[in-house]
């Protein structure tokens, strides 16, 4: 028989992101990065990783547990002028993610941990890739 989980099991955040990526910008967006014809096909592309995070427990008021997630999000379009506006807007969407509920998920905070940046493509693929670094709070609703 398995034993009961004591502690809280949390929401995919990953998962989150994604979702509000498809759901408020409409560009293709997965944890998998498409291959051949289908990533050409996908322009823009959002690649969404989770890249680390922590658990923390503990406040003045008493236990509360939470999730802080580091998510890393890069965009790749057909030209730098089509990446940079794509990754303006993701980068909006993620803020707009503090105070929403998906998912199973309460997003309680979000933050930047490193700006957008163009982070190098294979050579002569014609695709520009900008990429940044967001931090979510989250706790199981």
């Amino acid at each position: 028989m398995t034993p009961p989980l004591t502690a809280l099991v949390f929401p995919d955040v990953e998962a989150m992101v994604v979702n509000e990526i498809l759901d408020v910008l409409a560009y293709e967006a997965s944890t998998v990065r498409p291959e051949g014809d289908a990533f050409m096909e996908a322009l823009p592309f959002v690649w969404v990783n989770r890249i680390g995070g922590v658990r923390v427990a503990g406040t003045f008021g008493g236990l509360r547990l939470f999730d802080e997630a580091r998510i890393s999000l890069d965009v790749y379009a057909a030209s730098r002028v089509e990446a940079t506006d794509a990754m303006a807007r993701v980068r909006a969407a993620m803020e707009q993610m503090q105070g929403t509920s998906r998912n199973g998920g309460a997003v309680l905070r979000t933050w930047e941990e490193t700006g957008p940046a163009v982070r190098p493509e294979e050579p002569n693929s014609n695709v520009t890739r900008i990429g940044y670094i967001a931090g979510f709070r989250v706790q199981p609703v």
